[in-house]
């Protein structure tokens, strides 16, 4: 890579910002301070090509590549990086523990796949799902080979098929396994472990879920007119649709998914069918597996049902998400009535804002704090209880809060042109 005689963004590593906050509340209704610190990941430059802006499942590190003159440059944490010809626009995929990144790489109509800057073998197309194992230290990938497509496994390839299912590979919780879906002639088929299984007319996609334990596996699939959801390579009850799911419970010992017959709407848990208040659109079970919560669509509006108890109806439940606290006694998700959003915790609704973020919903691992982020007047603030941080310019696209323990917690935001790290302790009075 050539050099580079004066990098073109300012990187302060180790500029700590520290500011104190003084506001009541968490679900124990005590006086909290938060203290908050903030370290630059480098700037957030014009010539950043978006749909490459990655962050690591940790929050701590983000990734993206940048047009620089011909070429294109990845940077990560505020670092340039390797420097490349072209990239593909698949996504760029950070391991669990933000230790490894992979994103595709073209080399004039060649492609490979790059992890940590080390380009593998060449093909003419990469799939758009790259999927590293828990460890990190393996990955996964569709590749093209001519008019067949193949599965790229810790460097090795496995069958030839006409095309691979988006979402797919994924590898099992626990890394020990492999599975992904593909398109033999007109069917489709889930291979696991190398070992395809019978052949559908559609697999659903994003369906194909291990259990926790990694022991089974589920995906929904069509044949002719009529859905079945197949649990480890066996046929249930066939249905006019599958609407949600499958989900396990967080110890492989639950699993529900919900189906349509004719215009009526139904939840199955544990092989056990009941009636939907609508169309079944997210389901999820508590931590401790016993719970079990869904949103169903009914006309313009959308229901909450937590443990069989109908909450109100609302214009839009955001991402059709709920999460339980670790005990299983609070459950939050994010609502809009009219233009104003708001967090729904235990079916009270919190302060308004212009909008909550997706998916920054999050309670502590103690149960006692729920955060998230929030914009009004387009500024962005981090939430916990009804505390509310300094404001913000903006939150990258897919970021998340992390609880590091019961009173710490982190995320990615930005400020003043630059991606910052933010830390904050929540100091309970």
């Amino acid at each position: 890579m050539p050099k580079v005689k004066k990098p073109w963004f300012l990187c302060e590593l180790g500029v700590i910002f520290v500011i104190s906050l003084v506001l009541a509340g968490t679900l124990g209704a005590e006086d909290i301070t938060l203290s908050a610190k903030e370290m630059s990941l480098g700037r957030k430059p014009t010539e950043m090509l978006s749909q490459t802006l990655t962050i690591s499942p940790d929050c701590r590190h983000i990734a993206f590549a940048a047009s620089k003159g011909q070429s294109v440059v990845i940077v990560i944490d505020g670092k340039q990086t390797k420097r490349y010809s072209n990239i593909g626009m698949s996504e760029f995929v950070f391991s669990q523990d933000g230790k490894h990144l992979a994103h595709p790489v073209t080399k004039g109509p060649i492609w490979t796949v790059a992890v940590d800057g080390e380009e593998g073998k060449l093909f003419d197309g990469i799939s758009t799902t790259i999927c590293f194992c828990p460890e990190g230290d393996r990955i996964a990938y569709g590749a093209r080979k001519g008019e067949k497509w193949l599965i790229v496994a810790d460097g090795e390839s496995q069958g030839e098929y006409k095309a691979i299912l988006k979402g797919t590979p994924i590898y099992s919780p626990d890394g020990s396994r492999l599975a992904y879906g593909a398109q033999q002639g007109t069917k489709w088929i889930i291979a696991v472990d190398g070992t395809p299984g019978k052949a559908y007319n559609q697999i659903i996609e994003g369906s194909v879920v291990f259990s926790p334990d990694s022991k089974h596996i589920a995906y929904g699939a069509k044949q002719g007119r009529r859905w079945n959801m197949i649990v480890d390579g066996q046929e249930g009850e066939w249905h006019d649709s599958i609407t949600a799911g499958p989900v396990f419970s967080s110890d492989s010992q639950r699993m529900a998914y919900a189906v349509k017959k004719g215009r009526d709407n139904f939840l199955i848990v544990d092989g056990q069918e009941e009636p939907a208040v609508g169309e079944v659109e997210f389901i999820s079970f508590s931590d401790d597996g016993k719970k079990v919560a869904y949103m169903a669509k009914k006309g313009f509006k959308q229901m909450l049902v937590v443990d069989g108890k109908q909450e109100s109806e609302f214009d839009i439940i955001q991402g059709n998400r709920v999460v339980f606290s670790p005990d299983g006694k609070h459950y939050a998700c994010t609502v809009r009535r009219g233009s104003k959003w708001a967090v729904l915790t235990d079916g009270k609704e919190d302060k308004q804002y212009d909008r909550v973020m997706e998916k920054t919903v999050v309670f502590s691992p103690d149960s006692q704090h729920l955060a998230y982020v929030v914009q009004s007047n387009w500024k962005y603030s981090l939430v916990v209880g009804t505390a509310e941080s300094s404001k913000y310019d903006g939150m990258p696209d897919n970021n998340r809060l992390v609880f590091d323990g019961s009173d710490h917690l982190h995320s990615l935001m930005e400020k003043r042109g630059q991606f910052v790290k933010v830390d904050i302790d929540i100091i309970t009075k």
